[in-house]
């Protein structure tokens, strides 16, 4: 389950969680585009990232040599170890904004004050993003590990390609199966003056959109993963990752004994 994809070439490999932008701007800007964003027509054409190896396959088939298709997955992860980790601080104390959402998958829409007296964690993802795809196998252990414990994992969907797209709930299905996720899904579909906005978009710059937020059991903001990427496989290139998956197991743990 905590498995990666492999099979990029070496160089790539040394490149992981390293390190040069995953934004080409900033994520609160309403016309910023996040640098994993491919380009599509239509909803039914978007096929879920599934890893940074996958990734690669599908730039190739839509035209890029392998060349190409390294140097832009190389320039994509070169910003994760330079993040700046404490860009979510101005959030830490803060109760967090009522539940928005279009719509979910796998629950009974939830509300905040349905799940006071849990620990909850929020992260949002989309399914064109390779940080988001490698962080998969993370969320659904966090959940396996913690919820009769008293953690309650949401996964909050929000498109980038096809933004402006209606409200796409098949679209949205397709990548919670292919990512294998039993725990609730919520749809924030209109980010950008929707959830994402109250809880992460105003204030200071954002690294990221696939933001990551645990909430005590009496719903205030405690723990803050500016986003991108995280996962337990910490060997050679990989250690940033692990240690970002350690301080948010070791958040969930103190948060559950209070």
């Amino acid at each position: 389950m905590r498995k990666r994809a492999v099979g990029l070439p070496a160089g790539l490999v040394l490149a992981l969680c390293a390190g040069a932008a995953a934004f080409a701007g900033t994520a609160r800007e309403a016309g910023a585009q996040e640098a994993h964003q491919p380009v599509a027509t239509s909803g039914s054409d978007i096929v879920p990232v599934m890893s940074w190896a996958h990734k690669r396959e599908l730039l190739i088939a839509k035209g890029k040599s392998e060349a190409e298709a390294d140097a832009w997955i190389s320039e994509q992860l070169a910003s994760f170890a330079e993040m700046d980790r404490s860009a979510g601080d101005d959030r830490l104390g803060v109760a967090a904004p009522p539940f928005r959402f279009d719509a979910w998958l796998n629950s009974e829409p939830l509300s905040l004050e349905a799940l006071e007296g849990r620990v909850v964690l929020v992260r949002w993802w989309t399914d064109t993003c390779p940080f988001c795809a490698s962080s998969a196998p993370a969320l659904r252990a966090l959940h396996e590990e913690y919820a009769e414990d008293g953690l309650t994992l949401i996964g909050v969907f929000h498109p980038k390609a096809g933004r402006e797209d209606p409200l796409d709930v098949a679209r949205v299905q397709r990548a919670v199966e292919a990512r294998e996720f039993r725990f609730p899904i919520a749809i924030d579909w209109n980010w950008r003056t929707g959830n994402l906005k109250d809880w992460w978009l105003t204030g200071p710059d954002r690294p990221a959109t696939s933001v990551t937020f645990i909430l005590d059991k009496s719903g205030v903001i405690r723990f803050v993963h500016p986003g991108m990427e995280y996962h337990d496989d910490g060997s050679g290139p990989h250690a940033t990752c692990a240690s970002d998956m350690g301080r948010i197991r070791a958040a969930i743990e103190r948060l559950l004994a209070e």
